[in-house]
């Protein structure tokens, strides 16, 4: 009789006993006037006028896996590169430059609308479950450190979607849907859960639709803590965890550096080489 793997019957487990409802699918087409001034209300106690005044980010993460995620999505976690990184953002359009280390080296990523290049150890790969995989990190990693300023892309339809209760802070939802969503998707669906006494924001739920093998899954990163910097709050503690198949802690990270307006431009990013200006390590955040 042929035994079953001992993962897969762990995964099943987890199938059976930890299913979650998961985000509407509603069609929604119009954003609902509550939702939409929530959130511009969570952009307000963030420091929505001083983010208006920003050009360029740029960000420093060191964090840890849980041992679940590399084994269940390898590609898309790239544990042997992603441990620590310096990343880099010009706001508008949106440029990502990413510089990630790891036991392996260095992985270098620059996503710009529509498009995505990655280099291992200065070497570039054009695999394409590697790049949806990468473009989904990059634009992922940009929402969760922008909060709700990141929904002020044009195409964001919100909705209302009740109650809950983050950390005993209770929060109000709003259900955002993205057009175009992250990475390569056409559409994802976002949560926020917007706490109803401060409107920060504490929490985001979000679909995974920009990359094969993670489509129909969801997550969440609950920030924990905050720090204002050039009149922003920023989150600088992200929980993630898996919340559909199956809820299994992912991620714990930290933004240990954060400073702004350094005059980036595309100049100064390219994929395998960043200028003197953007190289410089990002400004250590004090506690």
């Amino acid at each position: 009789m042929k035994q079953t793997p001992l993962m897969l019957i762990f995964l099943m487990g987890l199938l059976s006993s930890c299913a979650s409802k998961q985000i509407c699918t509603r069609s929604i087409t119009t954003s609902e006037p509550e939702a939409q001034a929530l959130v511009t209300a969570s952009q307000k106690a963030h420091g929505s006028f001083a983010f208006d005044r920003i050009k360029d980010l740029s960000v420093r993460y060191e964090g840890k896996w849980a041992s679940i995620g590399p084994r269940f999505q390898p590609v898309l976690v790239d544990s042997k590169f992603r441990g620590a990184s310096e990343e880099r953002i010009i706001l508008s359009p949106r440029i990502i430059a990413q510089s990630h280390t790891g036991p392996g080296g260095v992985k270098k990523v620059l996503r710009s609308p529509g498009q995505i290049a990655i280099a291992y150890n200065g070497t570039a790969t054009d695999d394409d479950e590697t790049e949806q995989a990468a473009a989904l990190v990059a634009d992922a990693y940009a929402l969760f450190l922008h909060g709700p300023f990141y929904f002020q892309q044009s195409g964001t339809v919100f909705a209302m979607n009740g109650e809950s209760l983050v950390d005993q802070a209770l929060c109000d939802e709003v259900l955002a849907i993205l057009r175009p969503g992250l990475g390569m998707a056409e559409e994802d669906r976002v949560i926020l859960h917007i706490d109803r006494s401060s409107k920060l924001l504490r929490r985001v739920r979000l679909t995974l639709n920009g990359l094969d093998s993670t489509r129909g899954a969801e997550v969440d990163v609950t920030f924990r803590d905050f720090k204002k910097i050039d009149g922003v709050l920023w989150p600088t503690d992200f929980d993630e965890r898996i919340r559909s198949p199956f809820k299994l802690h992912a991620h714990h990270w930290n933004l240990l550096g954060l400073e702004s307006n350094r005059g980036l431009s595309t100049r100064d990013l390219k994929l395998v080489q960043w200028t003197r200006k953007a190289a410089k390590p990002s400004a250590a955040i004090t506690h």
